[in-house]
């Protein structure tokens, strides 16, 4: 029974030390998923600035809503139409940062490098792009490589940056073992006044890994006692502790190592584990009465729990501490029936499994792109279907099949939405092709109508017209209808007078007629200004009326003969597509039924491996059980309680 414990403490020191999980580790627990922001989110290393370009302020539009997909497709049309003039390698890096995130690390790779090799990118940039392959490189299992890249971030950088290249060089550094280089690095950083609870916490597992436990305990302590204010930190603290509490067992320091454990929230995720961890610290200390408190509350949990599962055995084995063998009788087979039971369970669910019950929950959940859907999957563990789907969330392999499982159906529904949109397109252009036609005949009779010429003369003579008017400055010539008349029935009427013999009356005529005249023109000659500024206005206005129409027709011959050729050549494009997105369809589609057996295979696997885990509980609990059998008669007691 101890020896099982000590091994669940290696276990728990072990994965309590993995901050972020890597790629080529078999497992990793559900609460790193939460604490330890994994992937290689672009938001949770350096969020984008405000937009100056107004494409790149609708790619951060759909960034921050956490739709990624878009964010990554705004990009790209941006991109192709180079419009974004002052963002232009930031877009590359969040671009890089969100294939990181979808898994396309070669893609990924291909624009880091790319901006590494560009000589105006400045150095703050390539030292995220360094930073960024680093990263590719250490999610790949590639701990050299991730090295070499990480070493390249130096001279100027945001202080962010150099907190996260500290973070992530001593996260490579503990996966290969390195753990007094991950100490000088993360002492290093804090020199630079570069800190945070996750360098500390690294520092403190480095420190203890180094057999450095007096230091070790004093930055885990001090995280395990922080005051927090996020779930995220509050997180922290709970796995702070937890290493503390089971590193501090191990180390045989009993009652230091409850005081730690004492702390993790009883609410929290980490609960179990600290439950459990206290009260095998009472019972290192053969204070057995204690450490029933705090397994009897743990045993009373979900059992698809494993430390809930070892809190079954525990309870029975303090109890035979204590000479109760009659109650640890009762304890043991309640335990084992309770495996049992679970082992049942876990046949329904591997069942069910088989029959696509996990993938028909997956595809109900609400299709996102960004981060938070995976913290907020619902599953129905009252179901004994689905009871252990929650505990296979904590398998890291688990977890990025379900990512990459995910990522296929919003591809796939994208697909499908485009599959139908494109209809419209074909809708569209029988559309314009109608259009075109009905407006054909009007274009041909305006481009057939030969009075362009005549009025371009025309034009000419009126232009010729006003220059001689200008020239001669008679303002008789900018007479309107009416006055041109009245003018002229004056001149007939001096020419009618003129025959008539001269007397008294005839004089009166005529200077009558003078007068009018006078009156007429003084007229005409105090609007002879406006009216030849009016006309010459009138004459540009007309001209470049004339100009309209002349490009107006060149652009119908032009349209006459472009526009059914651009039919041709959007049909074509549309059959393209539609045949492109049928192929993207099938290739997705099959892609996704390969991924969700994947993910069925996995979950059947981690099942199986828990049934093999509850058999070995079982075995145990049937020998401790013939154990306390064995000194309940040796010692006269019987089973009597």
């Amino acid at each position: 029974m101890r020896t099982g414990f000590f091994n669940i403490i290696a276990d728990t020191i072990r994965s309590c030390s993995e901050y972020i999980p890597c790629r080529s580790a078999p497992r990793a627990r559900f609460i790193f998923l939460i604490v330890a922001m994994t992937g290689a989110t672009y938001a949770a290393d350096n969020p984008p600035s405000s937009a100056q370009d107004l494409q790149y302020g609708e790619v951060l539009f759909h960034y921050y809503q956490d739709d990624w997909f878009n964010s990554i497709v705004r990009t790209h049309i941006a991109q192709t139409q180079e419009r974004l003039p002052n963002h232009a390698d930031e877009a590359e890096l969040l671009l890089g940062g969100l294939d990181l995130n979808y898994g396309l690390r070669n893609e990924a790779d291909n624009i880091f490098q790319r901006l590494l090799t560009e000589k105006t990118t400045d150095e703050q940039t390539r030292n995220r792009a360094w930073y960024y392959l680093a990263k590719i490189s250490y999610q790949r299992g590639d701990a050299a490589r991730a090295l070499r890249a990480i070493g390249q971030v130096q001279g100027d950088m945001s202080k962010g940056t150099r907190m996260e290249s500290a973070h992530l060089a001593s996260l490579v550094l503990l996966q290969i073992g390195a753990n007094e280089q991950a100490i000088g690095i993360l002492e290093d950083a804090k020199q630079h006044r570069v800190w945070s609870p996750y360098l500390a916490y690294n520092l403190g597992v480095a420190q203890i890994r180094s057999a450095r436990q007096v230091d070790g305990f004093e930055y885990l302590d001090h995280i395990g006692d922080i005051s927090a204010n996020s779930e995220e930190y509050r997180l922290l603290r709970d796995k702070a502790n937890l290493a503390l509490g089971y590193s501090l067992l191990r180390d045989g320091q009993a009652e230091s190592s409850r005081d730690a454990l004492n702390r993790v929230r009883l609410e929290g995720p980490l609960s179990s584990k600290a439950l459990l961890g206290a009260g095998w610290a009472d019972a290192e200390s053969e204070l057995f009465g204690r450490a029933l408190v705090p397994w009897l509350e743990l045993s009373k949990r979900d059992t698809t729990d494993p430390a809930v599962q070892e809190a079954l055995l525990a309870v029975p084995y303090a109890m035979t501490k204590m000479n109760l063998q009659g109650r640890a009788v009762k304890h043991y087979n309640d335990a084992i029936g309770t495996l049992y039971s679970e082992q049942d369970y876990l046949d329904e669910s591997i069942a069910a499994i088989r029959r696509g019950a996990l993938l028909e929950v997956l595809q109900a959940q609400d299709l996102r792109s960004g981060t938070g859907w995976l913290q907020e999957l619902s599953f129905d563990t009252d179901n004994p279907v689905l009871r252990y789907q929650v505990t296979l969330m904590a398998s890291h392999d688990f977890q990025e099949a379900v990512k990459n499982y995910r990522d296929l159906l919003t591809l796939r529904s994208n697909l499908n939405r485009w599959a139908q949109a494109i209809e419209a397109y074909d809708d569209m252009l029988d559309g314009r092709e109608q259009r075109f036609a009905q407006h054909k005949p009007a274009a041909r009779a305006a481009l057939q109508a030969g009075d362009r010429a005549a009025l371009q003369e025309r034009l000419q003579r009126l232009g010729k017209r006003l220059e001689q008017i200008e020239t001669q400055g008679n303002p008789v010539w900018l007479a309107n209808a009416e006055e041109t008349q009245q003018w002229q029935r004056l001149q007939d009427i001096k020419s009618a007078v003129a025959a008539l013999p001269r007397n008294a009356q005839t004089g009166l005529l005529h200077e009558r007629r003078t007068r009018l005249e006078g009156v007429l023109y003084w007229r005409l000659n105090s609007e002879y200004k406006p009216r030849l500024w009016e006309a010459k206005k009138q004459l540009a206005e007309v001209s470049d009326l004339l100009g309209q129409t002349r490009d107006n027709l060149e652009s119908l011959e032009i349209a006459d003969t472009a526009t059914p050729a651009s039919f041709t050549g959007f049909d074509s494009r549309i059959i393209r597509n539609k045949a492109r997105i049928e192929e993207l369809l099938a290739r997705t589609e099959s892609t996704h039924l390969d991924q969700g057996r994947l993910i069925e295979q996995i979950a059947v696997r981690e099942l199986e491996q828990q049934k093999e885990r509850l058999d070995t509980y079982i075995v145990q609990a049937r020998f401790s059980l013939a154990q306390t059998y064995d000194s309940a008669q040796i010692a006269g007691k019987g089973t009597t309680p």
